[in-house]
């Protein structure tokens, strides 16, 4: 009788193994990309909503808002909302007499190691003076990339999205 044993040698199976870990070693850096923008592009969407609004209650109260409540927006998921600062996700969002700004947590509620986003009601450098102006700002080189891809020109150290 002849019995034929089919399957795997070890070095076929070593050799699929290396080829996957080749493999993952190349995607997953793109993939860890593509979720950091995904991430930014969802806290930027909060945040021009958020100025919009606030932008609305300038208008109607002469004066910039320093807290999310008594604006036309609503966030389900913002925890502090009745305060001048408050986490939607992986962002801490803050009202100043200048702004609005965004900034993303990193490990225990800090943004030391990070980047953030800002929108100025009116910003002057030298003689120029910009209305809505969109910034974005890294402390550390491992964001830095994500401003320069976002960013149309730099200003006064920051990075300027859109106009």
């Amino acid at each position: 009788m002849n019995h034929t044993k089919s399957g795997f040698t070890l070095i076929e199976l070593l050799a699929v193994v290396l080829i996957i870990g080749i493999l993952t070693s190349i995607a997953m850096p793109q993939y860890r990309r593509s979720v950091q923008r995904a991430e930014a592009m969802e806290a930027l969407t909060n945040l021009r909503t958020i100025f919009d609004s606030a932008k609305r209650y300038r208008s109607a109260n002469s004066e910039a808002p320093m807290r999310l409540n008594g604006l036309d927006v609503s966030f389900f998921d913002a925890d502090t909302p009745g305060e001048s600062a408050f986490n939607i996700g992986k962002f801490h969002y803050a009202f100043s007499t200048d702004g609005v700004s965004a900034c993303r947590l990193s490990g225990s509620s800090t943004y030391s190691d990070t980047y953030c986003f800002k929108m100025y009601y009116n910003y002057t450098s030298g003689s120029t003076k910009y209305k809505d102006l969109l910034t974005c700002s890294s402390s550390v080189a491992k964001y830095s990339w994500l401003c320069e891809a976002l960013s149309s020109k730099q200003l006064n150290g920051m990075y300027v999205i859109g106009s």
